[in-house]
């Protein structure tokens, strides 16, 4: 493998205020990565974009330690050593090139016949988070009501899949009505309700006539309270995800009445806590991905120029599916203007 002399890198601008935008982050060109002792050089391919690096800008992350004006964004990829052209997951950052520990890529949990890119999605961090969800901590039972909100993100399209193969039935709560005809017509939920929707709380309660049963929350306060004030007797909340505390547009409150009248357990989810259940997790899930019986959704762009917009797209809540940048491609090429396709495959 050729290497050029120079890589391009992202990093933080500034930092963001509110949900953050495209010039809160800079691009720059630097000299390529020089691996130190016990380091390996790695050529990122597909980058993922994830929700955890929100909170990585203002240092408020649980795993991962705080970026600063002018360090590089943090970010996971599939990867190619550079040396052998073997396929890994790395941690790579927002960046063409990248010098890493050599012990600490992993070989792709991906089956035959799966997109290599799930290893990212439904068979990678956001998979291992929704099957913790689903399987430890909702443990949905045959006829129970499960809702997931953000239905239609990494998470909670391969969330909502799970709890309907365990036999619940699934409430999507997606944003506009392409992301809910997604979430019914591709994800296979039994129902769906646009939280834009100015009467989306009769149509929750249209949808869950005997209550909620289960619930994974990632979205905003207002569909917390909504749907804890629909909670059945016994029912499971976990806490995914909250984007208004993310993006620091405002503290998300628990109504405690409500979950004190449904008697309900509350959990909160950081997958860090879940790794245990990685071997279950690829033999189960990857299983289910082969057979077709899990579908993979993803939100794809081209380049790595394209990261910021993505990302910002992200956490806008304006994806369908995993979001995933092409930064280059397996047989060496860079994505360029011919490559590039409509968002949202």
């Amino acid at each position: 493998m050729s290497l050029p002399g120079t890589q391009r890198r992202i990093v933080l601008a500034r930092r963001p205020r509110g949900v953050p935008i495209e010039d809160d982050f800079r691009t720059e060109t630097t000299a390529l990565p020089s691996p130190g002792p016990g380091e390996t050089l790695v050529r990122t391919v597909h980058l993922s974009l994830d929700p955890y690096v929100r909170g990585t800008l203002t240092g408020r992350d649980l795993g991962h330690p705080p970026v600063h004006p002018g360090e590089l964004v943090p970010g996971r990829a599939l990867a190619q050593v550079v040396d052998t052209g073997e396929w890994v997951v790395a941690e790579t950052g927002w960046q063409e090139y990248a010098a890493v520990p050599a012990s600490s890529p992993r070989p792709l949990p991906v089956p035959s016949g799966v997109p290599r890119t799930a290893a990212l999605g439904v068979l990678g961090m956001p998979g291992l988070t929704a099957y913790a969800a689903v399987s430890r901590l909702l443990r949905p039972e045959v006829g129970d009501t499960v809702v997931v909100s953000s239905a239609t993100g990494a998470v909670g399209g391969t969330a909502g899949q799970l709890a309907g193969l365990a036999g619940a039935r699934t409430v999507a709560i997606a944003g506009g009505p392409d992301k809910c005809r997604v979430a019914v017509e591709r994800l296979g939920y039994a129902a769906a309700v646009d939280r834009h929707d100015p009467d989306w709380l009769d149509a929750l309660a249209e949808a869950c006539p005997d209550g909620v049963d289960g619930y994974l929350h990632m979205a905003g306060g207002a569909v917390l309270g909504g749907v804890l004030n629909r909670l059945a007797a016994g029912a499971r909340v976990v806490l995914c995800g909250l984007p208004d505390n993310a993006n620091e547009t405002g503290p998300t409150a628990l109504p405690a009445g409500a979950v004190m009248r449904a008697r309900a357990t509350v959990h909160g989810l950081v997958v860090h806590d879940h790794q245990d259940l990685l071997p279950r997790f690829a033999d189960r899930v990857g299983r289910l991905v082969a057979e077709g019986r899990v579908r993979v959704l993803e939100d794809t762009h081209e380049g790595l120029g394209s990261a910021p917009a993505a990302f910002c797209r992200l956490m806008a809540g304006r994806n369908i599916g995993k979001t995933i940048v092409h930064v280059a491609r397996g047989d060496g090429r860079t994505p360029g203007p011919a490559d590039a396709g409509e968002p949202g495959g």
